[in-house]
């Protein structure tokens, strides 16, 4: 007896339940989930980043745009080069503030591997690319300070035939440090500046060498 009093009330619950439940019910006021966003095509990204790149070649002359055009990265080039620009622009004189910041920061560096190499922490692994290095940067201060007078004689074919030599110096100190097991090249962060001002340079030279302005 007890068994059915139980099922009886139990019956008597889920029976009130559902009308409280048809009784309360209310029309729902939420909006269907919208579909899944897509993804783009691979298409549309290379187009934006085309439009980028034609709306930042926008905002330098067709002047300064020549001038860069030579450099691995025209951007940088161009926004260097920009506060420079019009007026009596004289491309001699602008090639004479680069190789001059060129030079500044080649001395930076060489005082740089100066104090390694007086360091005694300096690894001893170390020292003989720097050593290399201290003979490398030694002759590109010089060959800097030769540019110079180039420059302001206004012999720009050899000043830009001579620049050669600034990149191969750069290059062998860099190689020394490949060639020595375990080492790691102390210089990266410095010799990225100094080759970003350094293709400033050839980009100028070229420029004026071949009468693009």
């Amino acid at each position: 007896m007890d068994h059915i009093r139980f099922n009886k009330t139990l019956l008597v619950i889920a029976t009130l339940s559902c009308l409280l439940l048809s009784t309360n019910a209310v029309p729902s006021s939420r909006v269907a989930p919208s579909s899944a966003p897509t993804a783009e095509p691979l298409g549309s990204g290379v187009k934006l980043l085309g439009n980028l790149l034609v709306n930042a070649a926008k905002k330098f002359s067709p002047e300064l745009l020549t001038f860069c055009k030579g450099a691995d990265n025209q951007t940088q080039c161009a926004e260097t080069i920009a506060p420079y620009v019009g007026g009596s622009f004289d491309p001699v004189k602008l090639l004479e503030a680069k190789i001059d910041a060129t030079l500044q920061k080649a001395k930076e560096i060489a005082g740089k591997i100066a104090k390694m190499l007086d360091d005694p922490a300096t690894s001893k692994k170390a020292l003989d690319a720097l050593d290399i290095c201290k003979s490398q940067y030694g002759s590109m201060t010089g060959t800097l300070k030769k540019l110079l007078k180039l420059v302001a004689e206004q012999n720009v074919v050899d000043a830009y035939y001579k620049f050669s030599s600034v990149v191969s110096d750069q290059s062998s100190c860099e190689d020394a440090f490949k060639e020595s097991p375990g080492v790691v090249y102390p210089l990266a962060k410095d010799t990225l500046e100094l080759t970003q001002l350094g293709d400033i340079c050839l980009a100028i030279l070229n420029a004026i060498n071949n009468k693009k302005f």
